[in-house]
């Protein structure tokens, strides 16, 4: 069998054994061969209302009673979004610094938002009023929480400066063990995260600092440790933490964090010189991911050159098989969200059961389920739950030492739809002539195709909406051997 094999574009040439394309397929694994299943398409609610501008930001948080709220930033208001997927303001007449996103954190009652511009906010989410100014606190480009500790990065115009809360209070600064330090080398400061067990992982534009809880020197709360120079982040919209890891974009291309193993370049000799040549560079601290955890994978959109706030490509890891693929849609914004759970009586908000387009057995009709959204290309929020996105798998040149006439080949996949085409070139350097696709006949599913070549490839062809769950490549290849040696 000619097997499509993992997407490593990065490795090229005949009889290299993986896929030259895949775009809108999942990998998966049996053994030691990788074969693909489908995608679902980004399905947009009809009840869904649009964001008032470009999304700037993103949070999804539970309040105390256990519900679950998403609220979105634009240039000048936060948005909570509504179980009809509708927007209302809750805070308007701010201006997010121009190049970043608001930053957001949820601690305590509160959720905290702060830019460069504006500064350092609070809105109360279990009772719910105005965002409101924190005094005392620093206009901090970035955010987040570790330890019941708030911690704010490049702070006050000092883009070097990092400053921390005191203990389980927002407003405490100068109190509580509050703290403050300025990074000589590294670099400006990008974004944090909270990994496990009171670590936590600062990214510089060309450095990585380990914030450890406990056994501080001098009765610190905290220490500070290297854990990489040289390799930062492009921006803080690349760095997308989960369960302790965290995955992020370098300028040489894609790496993972974690306690145990450090930096890993999960992109090298696989993805990162194919990315870095589709990507326009000079915005890649555009790239903005986001994890989709029922897949265990997580996911980057990225701009073209010519693109403004909707990208048309995506790029994909899954952490669990080590394995990559692309997608091919349109989106504004990436997000992990959670569903406020629907009653069948409230589902009547997105049409009959004949119009509804999201499977009932979906998780975005359940509660308190985390789901993979993005905001479509009209600021809409949409989740990839629909029928299977079209799905092209082209594997690599196959080498011969003789020409072959290719008569017939079968496809090992479940989809009766779509075509296979046949690629043909007789020197590796040349590029393949791909023929005219054809569909499955009645023998066996095989598909008739014709022509010559030292070199052949196929590429798989399934139309959006289809029903299959494999494909694996493509077997039973019948030729009759002549021409040329």
């Amino acid at each position: 069998m000619i097997s499509f094999g993992p997407f490593q574009p990065d490795v090229g040439g005949p009889n290299s054994g993986v896929a030259a394309n895949i775009v809108n397929a999942l990998p998966q694994k049996g053994g030691e061969n990788i074969g693909y299943g489908p995608f679902p398409q980004l399905v947009t609610p009809s009840s869904a209302g649009a964001l008032s501008d470009a999304p700037r930001g993103a949070i999804t948080l539970r309040t105390s009673a256990g519900a679950s709220e998403t609220y979105f930033a634009t240039v000048s208001t936060i948005e909570k979004l509504a179980a009809d997927y509708t927007f209302s303001v809750i805070a308007t007449g701010l201006s997010v610094t121009a190049g970043d996103d608001m930053s957001f954190a949820h601690f305590g009652s509160y959720l905290l938002n702060s830019n460069t511009f504006d500064g350092f906010k609070a809105y109360n989410v279990e009772t719910p009023g105005t965002n409101d100014a924190v005094s005392g606190a620093p206009a901090a480009r970035f955010i987040f929480i570790c330890n019941n500790v708030v911690f704010a990065l490049d702070c006050d115009a000092d883009n070097r400066r990092m400053q921390s809360s005191g203990i389980g209070d927002h407003t405490a600064w100068t109190s509580s063990g509050a703290n403050g330090k300025t990074f000589e080398d590294g670099g400006a400061l990008i974004a944090g995260c909270d990994l496990k067990n009171g670590y936590a992982l600062i990214f510089q534009e060309q450095a990585q600092r380990l914030i450890q809880f406990g056994n501080a020197p001098e009765g610190a709360l905290y220490s500070i440790s290297k854990a990489a120079d040289g390799r930062g982040s492009v921006g803080a919209r690349s760095v997308v933490p989960f369960d302790g890891s965290a995955y992020y974009l370098a300028t040489d291309g894609f790496w993972s964090f974690d306690l145990k193993n450090g930096n890993v370049p999960i992109g090298a000799e696989k993805i990162n010189q194919w990315f870095l040549s589709q990507v326009d560079n000079s915005r890649l601290s555009d790239v903005q991911g986001a994890i989709d955890p029922q897949r265990k994978i997580v996911v980057w959109r990225y701009p073209v050159i010519g693109e403004t706030t909707v990208f048309a490509n995506a790029i994909g890891y899954d952490w669990h098989l080590n394995e990559w693929f692309r997608l091919s849609v349109s989106t504004s914004f990436l997000a992990r969200l959670e569903t406020p759970g629907y009653t069948l009586d409230e589902m009547d908000t997105f049409g009959d059961l004949d119009t509804i387009s999201i499977p009932l057995d979906d998780r975005f009709w359940e509660g308190g389920l985390p789901f993979f959204s993005a905001l479509d290309e009209n600021y809409k929020t949409a989740s990839f739950s629909g029928d299977p996105m079209a799905a092209t798998l082209e594997s690599a040149p196959v080498n011969s030492p003789v020409t072959g006439l290719i008569g017939w080949g079968t496809p090992i996949d479940d989809c009766v739809d779509g075509t296979l085409q046949l690629g043909v070139a007789d020197d590796p350097s040349t590029a393949l002539t791909w023929k005219t696709g054809a569909a499955r006949g009645s023998r066996g599913g095989r598909v008739p195709l014709r022509g010559r070549g030292l070199n052949i490839a196929f590429r798989r062809n399934i139309p959006a909406g289809s029903t299959w769950t494999y494909a694996n490549g493509v077997d039973h290849v019948q030729s009759s051997s002549g021409g040329p040696t």
